[in-house]
This record gives structure tokens, sequence and C-alpha cells, in this order.
């Protein structure tokens, strides 16, 4: 009576977009739950506009930030198997965007990470990396949001090369922090940045009618 998806990726890889695209194709899937949960990542990232001001969490702030949004969906989820329904439209289904693989790769390792994913298994989650290949990485990352968004990128870094292989290392990072979790990962490469495809893709290949 639960089920949901993480949205995992770097910057500009695709996930606020596919994360709309999901939602929307969801809307219109029949028989399928009415009930949706969607925690974007201002809710669960790691980096914060405090005051206009960036701030990175620290370890302990943000596990207890995502601690609190499965509190959440645990509270939903127990009230809805209270009541003893049955059908697939009582259910609930839920996205979230920059989640546990986001903890993991700013952190070292912890149990409460492990805690937490435990518990998200138990939510039926399953989470999808995206990813960018490495031709597609300078239109994507260092020009596809205008001067201000080069500007920042580009701020340490030296050159366009250097800034795009730091983006690479990290993407691979990522995927070593997705095989360590005990939430299965689907890894979905989105050059073509065909988010309605995507999203198909997803959920139909977790048995989600669309």
């Amino acid at each position: 009576m639960i089920r949901g998806f993480i949205i995992e990726g770097l910057s500009t890889a695709g996930k606020t977009s596919l994360f709309s695209a999901i939602r929307g194709i969801h809307s219109q899937a029949h028989n399928v739950e009415k009930s949706i949960i969607a925690i974007s990542e201002h809710y669960s990232q790691v980096l914060h506009s405090y005051q206009g001001v960036l701030r990175s969490m620290d370890k302990d702030e943000h596990i207890h930030m995502l601690n609190r949004h499965v509190d959440y969906l645990e509270l939903q989820y127990n009230w809805i198997d209270s009541l003893g329904h049955t059908k697939p439209s009582n259910g609930i289904f839920y996205l979230l965007e920059r989640f546990h693989l986001n903890h993991r790769a700013a952190f070292s390792y912890s149990l409460d990470i492990e805690v937490l994913e435990k518990r998200l298994s138990r939510l039926n989650a399953h989470c999808v990396l995206l990813t960018l290949s490495q031709d597609a990485v300078k239109s994507r990352y260092i020009e596809s949001r205008g001067d201000a968004w080069k500007s920042y990128v580009m701020n340490n870094h030296s050159t366009v090369t250097e800034a795009c292989q730091k983006f690479l290392e990290d993407q691979d990072y990522l995927r070593m922090c997705a095989k360590q979790s005990l939430i299965p990962t689907l890894e979905i490469n989105t050059d073509e940045a065909d988010w309605n495809s995507y999203a198909k893709q997803i959920l139909k290949g977790f048995n989600v009618a669309t």
C-alpha cells in the first residue's frame, strides 16, 4: 500500500525534470495510488541557501532532516494500514529527490544511513540514479543554465576540461555510493533529455501502470 522512487544525480542530470514527469504521468494513470507525497531537493539536500547565503548542513543535521521525512511517510502508511484498505487507489505513492545517496556522497559512512535505508526499504523505495555521458557533460553541466551558472561552476576550476572531469569523478562516486546502498538502484543516462520516456520506463519497470 506504499511505494515510491528516490531521484538522485548531480546538478543538471535532470532530477527535477524527471521528478515532474513522473508526477504528471502517474497522476494520469488508472488504478494507481491517488495519494502522492512529493518532497523535492529543496527540503532534503545537504547544501541550502540560508537567507541568501549557501551553507552545507553537517552530518547530524542532514540525517535528522531525512529521518523526519521518513517519519512522515511511515506515519501515513501506518494510518492507511490500520484502516485495512487493500485497493491500490487507496495506497500512497511518494517521490523523493536528492536523499540517501546525497548523504552518502557528502559524509563518511555511519550506521545511521543504513538504518534510514532499511526504513525506506520497508516502504518499498527504489532509487533512480541519473547520469550523463562524457560527451554530454560540457553542454549540459557547463552551458545549459546561462552565464551566472557557468561562472558559479567555473569558480573552482581553471578550465572547462577540469570542471567536466570533476563532474565525471563525482558521478562515479555516486555510482559507488549506489552500490553500497541497501536501496535497489536503476541508472538512467539522460543525454537525450527525454523526460517523459524515462518516466514511463521507470514506472513500467516497477509495475506502475501508465
